[in-house]
């Protein structure tokens, strides 16, 4: 806290809350961020998948099931 007495607007409350909302919003935010992800990962998984799936042979599962079947069936 001692490096924001040199801020030109000091308020510990406004401080205090703006870390606190930080804190609790990037908690927050990572779940919520990780949801939607799934619900569209073609871009994220096909990727992925056809580079390392190439070989294996199961990029085209996986893009079938994430990107067409999800979306739609939801």
């Amino acid at each position: 806290a001692d490096f924001l007495k040199g801020l030109p607007v000091y308020n510990k409350s406004n401080f205090s809350r703006f870390h606190a909302d930080s804190v609790c919003k990037a908690s927050n935010r990572r779940p919520s961020v990780y949801l939607p992800t799934r619900e569209y990962p073609s871009e994220q998984n096909q990727e992925q998948v056809e580079a390392e799936g190439e070989s294996s042979a199961p990029p085209r599962k996986v893009a079938r099931t994430d990107s067409p079947d999800m979306p739609e069936d939801t």
